[in-house]
C-alpha cells in the first residue's frame, strides 16, 4: 500500500512539475508572439476578450472538446481587465471546465457500450490512460484535474467506467484549485505578458 502512495504521489509530482514547465512554455510562446505580431496578437486578444459571453462560450467548447484550447490562454487574455472582473473570470471559467467535465462524464456513461467508443476511443486515444485508471483509480481524476492531463479525456473515461457520480464530482473539484492557483500566477505576471 505505502508503495501504491508513493508512485501516485510521484506520478502526481511529475505531472505537476510539467504543468508549470507547460505554463512557462505558453507564457515564453505569448510573449515572443506578442512582439513578433503585435497587431495580430491584439486583434485576435480583443475580438475574444472584449466580449466576455463569446469568450466563455469559446472556453465552454473547448473544454468539452479535449482542452483543444489551454485555459491558461483565456487567463491572458482578461490580464488587462480589474482585479474583481478577472477574479470572476477565472471563478467563472472553472465552473465551466467542472460543467463540461460532468458533460463529458455522461457522454463517456451513454456512449461506452457502442463499438466505435470502445474501438477509436478505449483502444486508442484513451489506452493509455485507462492503464493509470487502473493503476490510480479516482487519483487520476484529482491528477487530470490540476495536470495538463486531458481533463475531458478522463472525464470521458471515469463515465465510460460507472465511476460513482459523487466520488467523481468531489476528485473533480479540484479543477477549481488549479485555477485558482494558475489565476493567480498569471495576475501577478501582468507587465511581463
Amino acid at each position: 500500500m505505502e508503495k501504491d502512495n508513493k508512485d501516485f504521489y510521484n506520478y502526481f509530482s511529475q505531472n505537476l512539475i510539467k504543468g508549470f514547465i507547460y505554463l512557462a512554455a505558453l507564457i515564453v510562446l505569448i510573449v515572443l508572439f506578442k512582439n513578433y505580431f503585435k497587431n495580430q496578437y491584439d486583434v485576435i486578444e480583443h475580438w475574444v476578450s472584449d466580449d466576455y459571453v463569446l469568450m466563455l462560450v469559446i472556453f465552454l467548447t473547448s473544454e468539452i472538446f479535449v482542452g483543444l484550447l489551454p485555459p491558461e490562454l483565456f487567463m491572458i487574455w482578461s490580464i488587462d481587465d480589474p482585479g474583481l472582473v478577472y477574479a470572476i473570470i477565472i471563478m467563472a471559467m472553472a465552473i465551466i471546465s467542472l460543467f463540461a467535465g460532468l458533460i463529458n462524464y455522461w457522454i463517456g456513461k451513454e456512449i461506452s457500450t457502442k463499438a466505435f467508443f470502445k474501438r477509436i476511443f478505449l483502444k486508442k486515444r484513451l489506452k493509455k490512460y485507462q492503464k493509470q485508471y487502473d493503476q490510480y483509480g479516482g487519483g487520476l481524476i484529482i491528477v487530470a484535474a490540476i495536470t495538463p492531463i486531458p481533463y475531458a479525456l478522463i472525464c470521458l473515461l471515469t463515465g465510460s467506467l460507472s465511476y460513482p457520480i459523487r466520488k467523481f464530482l468531489i476528485f473533480s473539484s479540484f479543477r477549481l484549485l488549479r485555477f485558482i492557483v494558475y489565476g493567480l500566477v498569471i495576475w501577478n505576471l501582468e507587465g511581463v505578458i
